[in-house]
């Protein structure tokens, strides 16, 4: 999936400084790898110890944990998906800490809207490690009427 210049202009909206840009990097970093169901990709935008908090109980940490667990969503209620999102809120807590909200949510196999049932609210918590951002921190929960989102 290549992702075009107006695309990403839609994407970080308000949000156009460089240094917004790229923390915002992380949540795009991740939609292009659940894009492919490529858990280690997911993973991969963790920290070494990154934390993984879900609905339903799901608390996952380190980059082994949440490939593990990426692994078996893709091989089972979320094979096919996708994610999909947009910022609405970045704040830096340092020039290496960010946390960011987005409002998103699972697209179903062939679906480009996100049903109800499947929309999110995100807090992620970026830092940039060696020069590169990364996801310290990920939890959601869900948003709108009938939301009942479960891992």
């Amino acid at each position: 999936m290549t992702t075009t210049a107006s695309q990403l202009d839609a994407y970080y909206g308000e949000f156009t400084s460089a240094k917004e840009k790229e923390a915002l990097s992380v949540p795009l970093e991740l939609v292009a790898a659940w894009a492919r169901n490529d858990a280690a990709g997911v993973a991969d935008v963790f920290t070494d110890d990154g934390i993984l908090i879900l609905p339903g109980d799901v608390y996952k940490q380190g980059q082994d944990e949440i490939r593990s667990f990426m692994s078996a969503a893709y091989a089972g209620p979320f094979k096919g998906t996708g994610v999909t999102g947009r910022p609405v809120d970045v704040r830096f807590v340092t020039d290496d800490v960010a946390l960011l909200r987005t409002h998103g949510g699972i697209l179903a196999p062939g679906e480009t809207e996100i049903a109800p049932e499947l929309a999110v609210r995100s807090t992620w918590v970026a830092v940039k490690q060696d020069g590169k951002w990364k996801l310290a921190g990920y939890q959601n929960s869900p948003r709108g009427e009938g939301a009942t989102l479960r891992w």
